[in-house]
């Protein structure tokens, strides 16, 4: 099978059977209908802890975004602890809020499953995050995806009969947050490469974490913050892995794959961000979403030379210009700027 990809900004083109881009690790599954995917505004709490009465009260807010870390989840190996889960999701619940589950699985993932990586003598990666010296396992080692399998099974036997869960995040190139992140300097690159990087492994890794998030949770959406590789994955485009995660689920799951981009801001190319990662988002359409790049509140990340409350009314019009159909805004500014919220809610429910 030839694959076409002649530049970075366009939409690779597969002749022959699309599905073995990414090899064995995705098997033919048939696509049913799904319900339309959730819209709105989703404010992001804190981690590991509940949403705030003033948010859950907003008729403005759609949804909750709740995160944890993996280290408290599953402190010992096959031992989780739901407590927080489950009284956060069923509070939502109790406001008649939707709910996105994110669970934090490179930098809070529990120390016991470096020592099953180190044990299993696994291959490590190490990159410098805002100049720290940091270690991860390798995004493909099998020991690490063996644990982090079942920890998504676990997670998925408990929420997905929940009818107020509504999306899952998933992810398998993170180096740091659950965001897409692939250290891709000259020197890193030289690192991924020593290790064995390729992108074979890296769209195996996808499809292995995608459909066992799928299929842990057949009654939800799933979402992937998707990315780019810098000239890593040459002499394929940039955004060639991401790409190729999400085209492959589409095909096998349909519209419960969702392509998010979180580092929505002021500041990103309008649309259709033509040569740049967001044509992703605008490709992918209609199944699409983003998440603040960062709290807005007292702070420029959203949007250089504007005030707080300008660059996150910005931010949401860049969404809505590429058809975005939910945004995940932090809770500070979902309370501080309710007029922003309030508009938001209308125009993304009207997408």
């Amino acid at each position: 099978m030839k694959i076409e990809i002649t530049k970075s900004s366009e939409f690779f083109r597969a002749k022959g059977t699309a599905i073995a881009l990414v090899g064995a690790a995705l098997l033919a599954w048939p696509v049913t209908a799904f319900s339309e995917i959730p819209r709105g505004v989703y404010s992001v709490a804190n981690v590991s802890s509940d949403p705030v009465s003033r948010t859950l009260t907003n008729p403005d807010v759609d949804g909750i975004s709740l995160r944890q870390e993996w280290s408290t989840l599953e402190p010992t190996e096959g031992n989780f602890d739901f407590t927080y889960l489950d009284g956060a999701v069923a509070l939502c619940a109790q406001y008649g809020k939707n709910v996105l589950i994110r669970i934090g699985t490179q930098q809070s993932k529990p120390a016991w499953v470096t020592t099953a990586v180190k044990n299993a003598r696994g291959k490590f990666f190490t990159f410098l995050d805002d100049g720290v010296k940091t270690k991860i396992p390798v995004f493909w080692d099998p020991t690490f995806v063996a644990k982090k399998k079942n920890m998504i099974n676990a997670l998925g036997a408990h929420f997905t009969n929940n009818p107020s869960v509504k999306i899952i995040a998933v992810s398998f190139a993170n180096a740091t947050s659950e965001d897409w992140n692939v250290p891709h300097t000259p020197s890193d690159i030289t690192a991924w490469l020593r290790v064995g990087y390729s992108t074979a492994l890296m769209t195996a890794t996808g499809a292995t974490m995608i459909t066992t998030t799928m299929n842990a949770f057949p009654n939800q959406f799933v979402t992937l913050a998707v990315g780019g590789d810098g000239t890593l994955d040459l002499p394929f485009a940039e955004d060639y892995v991401a790409r190729t995660a999400i085209t492959s689920a589409r095909l096998l799951y349909g519209e419960r794959m969702i392509a998010q981009r979180n580092n929505l801001s002021a500041d990103i190319v309008d649309a259709p961000g033509t040569g740049t990662l967001y044509e992703m988002i605008w490709d992918f359409r209609p199944e699409v979403a983003g998440q603040m790049v960062g709290l807005c509140l007292n702070s420029t990340v959203c949007g250089v030379g504007l005030s707080s409350h300008d660059a996150l009314m910005a931010s949401i019009n860049k969404a809505l210009g590429y058809e975005e159909k939910y945004v995940e805004i932090y809770q500070s500014d979902v309370n501080y700027f309710p007029d922003v919220i309030t508009y938001a809610h209308n125009a993304l429910n009207d997408q």
